[in-house]
């Protein structure tokens, strides 16, 4: 018997495993233009790192891929709109806002790699504003380091991470979207060793599909054996710690997001969520627990830049795992070998950021053969030579 005649569940034209972030916008973007999804998710919606990202779109680090910069321009227009859109279409808002972010300088080699970061910026259209001491810390209060000066940004929003996923896949639903519940443990062909008929389930179901995408996070990996082609996605523990906001006698609250090239991390406001002290890279497998000692680390660095860290109620910590990969890279693209099982993965820190325009090229790619941006950099055909 071949596998699609034992077929447990109606037929998708595409499904996509993991309820993540990436996951849902794509679902909503191809639901809305009439195309029948099936998402399947092992926990719930946003239970990876989606849930708890610290929900900052910034693409900038000081080893970023050109290919990736190329693609956020983009993804911040298509996330302005969503921040239209999405709250009219389900009626939550997920916090959009383009707040400040202050680049801050403690010694002349900060001050030297900034102006130099920001001379890459401007060659790419990005203006960004120097400030002197004393304006950085007029602007905010919580600075409280001698610093030699700061870099303005205001290009770089903020929101709820969890939010944007729930909303998202409330929009896909609305669309006609379906959620199935439930653990992936490989594919159905239908005969062909190059297509995909559905996904086999733990439970020893069977879903039916026209095209699978595969989107989990760093649980990604497992599909390698699915597809019979590497998917060298690893685990990235990322802790998190949140600051409540201050009541009248604590003082004036945070009003930039806060960063230093000489010290790890990175202090983040945000609209609806509190302001987050973060993140730790931990290379320890899937391990998902958070630690004192992550959170006393990331106070104790953050401090260098704001003693009022020290003083502010700790309101919550979280831990998420990023998905990493060898080159730095996300997989965004047809998998090796098939003609009709796609990833998304491996977004590392910046899955939030770059979602709304990797949504945009699986749509297109998986509907009309072709995306609308160009995605030939990120081709998982690469891990072939890995």
């Amino acid at each position: 018997m071949r596998d699609d005649e034992a077929m447990s569940d109606p037929l998708a034209d595409v499904l996509i495993i993991g309820g993540g972030v990436i996951g849902c916008l794509t679902a909503y973007r191809l639901a809305k233009s009439g195309i029948k999804v099936t998402v399947v998710e092992t926990d719930g919606v946003a239970s990876g790192a989606s849930g708890t990202s610290g929900g900052w779109l910034t693409p900038y680090s000081h080893k970023n891929d050109p290919s990736m910069l190329a693609l956020s321009p983009k993804t911040l227009e298509l996330h302005k709109e969503l921040a239209n859109t999405l709250p009219e279409e389900t009626g939550i808002d997920h916090g959009f806002e383009e707040t400040p972010y202050m680049r801050c300088a403690l010694t002349e080699d900060g001050a030297r790699e900034l102006r130099s970061w920001q001379a890459d910026r401007a060659s790419e259209g990005v203006d960004m504003e120097w400030l002197s001491p004393s304006d950085a810390r007029a602007m905010n209060p919580w600075l409280s380091a001698e610093i030699v000066g700061a870099l303005l940004s205001r290009n770089e929003p903020t929101l709820d991470s969890y939010r944007l996923t729930l909303s998202a896949l409330q929009a896909a639903e609305k669309y006609g979207a379906t959620v199935v519940s439930g653990r992936v443990t490989g594919l159905a062909t239908d005969g062909a060793q190059d297509r995909v008929s559905g996904v086999k389930l733990e439970d020893g179901s069977t879903v039916g599909a026209g095209a699978v995408l595969l989107s989990m996070g760093p649980w990604t990996s497992a599909a390698a054996d699915w597809i019979g082609s590497p998917l060298p996605i690893t685990p990235q523990r990322g802790q998190m710690v949140y600051l409540a906001p201050p009541d009248d006698a604590e003082g004036p609250d945070v009003t930039t997001g806060l960063s230093a090239p000489e010290i790890p991390g990175s202090l983040i406001r945000k609209r609806l969520t509190d302001t987050t002290v973060g993140a730790t890279k931990e290379d320890v497998g899937f391990d998902r627990s958070t630690t004192t000692e992550a959170r006393d680390t990331l106070l104790t660095q953050m401090a260098k830049l704001s003693d009022r860290v020290l003083s502010a109620r700790i309101s919550g910590q979280t831990a998420c795992l990023r998905p990493i990969t060898p080159d730095g890279k996300p997989y965004v693209g047809k998998a090796p070998n098939w003609q009709n099982v796609y990833v998304a993965a491996g977004h590392a820190s910046e899955g939030i950021h770059y979602a709304p325009v990797t949504a945009l090229a699986m749509s297109g790619l998986i509907t009309n053969s072709d995306s609308t941006v160009d995605i030939s950099a990120l081709n998982p055909n690469r891990t072939i030579d890995i």
